[in-house]
């Protein structure tokens, strides 16, 4: 098995499990929903939901649409954390400084680029 393949399964692993958290510990993502959306609970639960479908499809014939759902989607979400970052809301109960922010701005870049190499992988 290469590497490519082994970095999709773990990038499935991790979104899974990231979709999954929404359900298990709500409370962590309420504040994260911008106060104008209504219904921020369900609104994440739905966030959180679609990061464990999209990434399922990178198994399949549809890697390449999946791949690219995923980067629109990685894109709109990082809205949250950006509403995060301007408002100085916590992150569950942890309040990011600036450079905490810029981190997981970069690390929301490295996601991108991760699902692009995936996107380019033709075996």
């Amino acid at each position: 098995m290469d590497i490519v393949k082994i970095i999709i399964y773990l990038y499935i692993i991790f979104f899974v499990v990231a979709g999954l958290n929404h359900f298990y510990n709500p409370t962590f993502y309420d504040s994260m929903v911008p106060s104008f959306i209504p219904y921020p609970r369900l609104v994440h639960q739905f966030t959180g939901l679609l990061e464990i479908i999209i990434p399922l499809f990178l198994l399949t014939k549809w890697r390449k649409e999946a791949a690219i759902i995923m980067i629109l989607f990685l894109i709109a979400i990082y809205g949250a954390n950006l509403y995060v970052w301007v408002n100085k809301l916590p992150y569950g109960k942890t309040v990011f400084t600036n450079t905490q922010h810029l981190i997981r701005f970069f690390i929301q870049v490295g996601y991108i680029w991760l699902t692009y190499v995936i996107y380019r992988y033709d075996k």
